[in-house]
């Protein structure tokens, strides 16, 4: 699908100059972007987006530092209205960055073990399917924030513990 238009095969090349993860690059491009470009009856030549920007975005998923749903489904959007600002920037404006700090999560993590001690123990005692209630509740005391795999990392760690 790239490649059968010359504009869009250029704005993807433009993409990988930013990236090495060409396999995001692609997958931005034939989802969200054409999705975007079908939506409003736009060409590729009409995206103000910048490739710069894309790969910046495809940048801060790959190092953790924001999620693919975030990006999605609120950074696009503002990139679309702004396509002069930096992703980078407008993940920050806009406190879109996700949280990686190990003590930060375990503060989270903390205070959701201690909301639910009798999930805790039913946890202890077999009842494996529970870390998502736990889960859940990092995620909504984080506002969504926490680095889901090293929150569900440190959740597990605390729940093997027994003290």
């Amino acid at each position: 699908m790239i490649i059968d238009n010359k504009h869009v095969a250029l704005y993807y090349e433009e993409i990988l100059k930013h990236t090495a993860n060409f396999k995001a690059a692609a997958n931005w491009l034939t989802g969200d972007i054409k999705s975007h470009l079908n939506k409003n009856g736009l060409d590729i030549t009409e995206f103000h987006v910048k490739p710069e920007s894309i790969a910046e975005m495809i940048s801060l998923i790959d190092d953790s530092r924001l999620s693919y749903s975030v990006a999605a489904q609120k950074l696009f959007p503002l990139l679309i209205k702004d396509p002069k600002q930096s992703a980078e920037h407008l993940a920050a404006q806009f406190n879109l960055m996700q949280e990686s700090n190990e003590d930060s999560i375990l503060a989270f993590v903390d205070q959701a073990l201690e909301k639910y001690p009798e999930k805790v123990e039913e946890y202890r005692g077999g009842k494996k399917g529970l870390i998502g209630l736990f889960m859940g509740e990092v995620m909504k005391l984080s506002k969504g924030k926490a680095d889901p795999k090293k929150a569900n990392e440190l959740l597990r760690t605390k729940l093997e513990q027994n003290d």
